[in-house]
């Protein structure tokens, strides 16, 4: 209780130091981007797999706490759309144990799927913003800012979907066409984040703050849990040992009143 104690008051501390130099801003932000969806497994390529990454978009509320006129902490909360898609191909294989107990791997092609299946992974997300911007003074006359940006965001899914063409080993697995299910992906993300732009700072309106920003993945997108039972195979594990880190260059924009 000690510790939590000190740590609300430092927080505090810091919060009040904050308004009385630079105040509070509030801002309102949108920021589309573009996926990349890496896999590996244990660190190495994987076989029979690819992964691309899709058009991604955020928009949500923000706060800057100023440090000083250079120096911002930067916090926000908002709704975001990301994912990714993987092609299956029928060499790929699935771990999992026969009802004897006895490890066996069943691969794709031998149920069926004749050639490479793409499929793709939608997730809803709430997400928390933190990052640290520093800013140079206004570049001559004009009222331009150079700046950059670091810190990292966490996510919670709150919603997810896969889309498939055909199904792949069984409903279970991948399901026909467009399927809402909680059982393909983690519940929680989390990236780290760095990037560069320019304020525009609108005398007597507000500021407009855009910045090019890589988030890199550091969290495995898939839930290696994930099981079912197949015929004479129980506990598949589709992603045992695969990972997929979701990352994303987004556009920011955002408008400080």
């Amino acid at each position: 209780m000690r510790v939590l104690r000190k740590t609300g008051m430092g927080l505090a501390l810091l919060i009040t130091g904050l308004y009385a130099q630079e105040g509070v801003k509030f801002g309102i932000r949108v920021s589309p981007g573009l996926g990349f969806f890496s896999l590996d497994s244990l660190g190495r390529t994987v076989r029979n797999l690819g992964g691309q990454g899709v058009f991604n978009f955020v928009g949500g509320l923000m706060l800057s706490f100023g440090f000083s006129d250079n120096v911002a902490f930067l916090i926000g909360a908002g709704v975001g759309t990301a994912g990714g898609k993987i092609e299956y191909r029928p060499n790929y294989g699935i771990y999992g144990k026969t009802l004897s107990g006895r490890d066996t791997v069943v691969l794709l092609g031998n149920t069926g799927l004749s050639s490479a299946t793409t499929v793709t992974y939608r997730i809803t997300t709430i997400g928390v913003p933190v990052w640290i911007k520093m800013r140079t003074n206004t570049i001559g006359p004009t009222p331009l800012r150079a700046k950059a940006l670091l810190g990292g965001q966490a996510d919670i899914r709150v919603g997810s979907s896969t889309n498939s063409d055909k199904k792949i080993l069984s409903a279970n697995f991948i399901d026909q066409e467009r399927t809402r299910t909680a059982e393909h992906f983690g519940q929680f993300l989390a990236c780290g984040s760095f990037g560069a732009g320019v304020d525009v700072d609108l005398e007597g309106i507000g500021v407009i703050d855009f910045a090019v920003i890589y988030n890199h993945g550091l969290v495995n997108f898939l839930d290696k849990e994930f099981k079912f039972d197949e015929g004479n195979v129980k506990d598949l594990q589709p992603y045992k040992e695969l990972k997929a880190r979701l990352s994303s260059l987004q556009f920011n924009l955002i408008f400080w009143f």
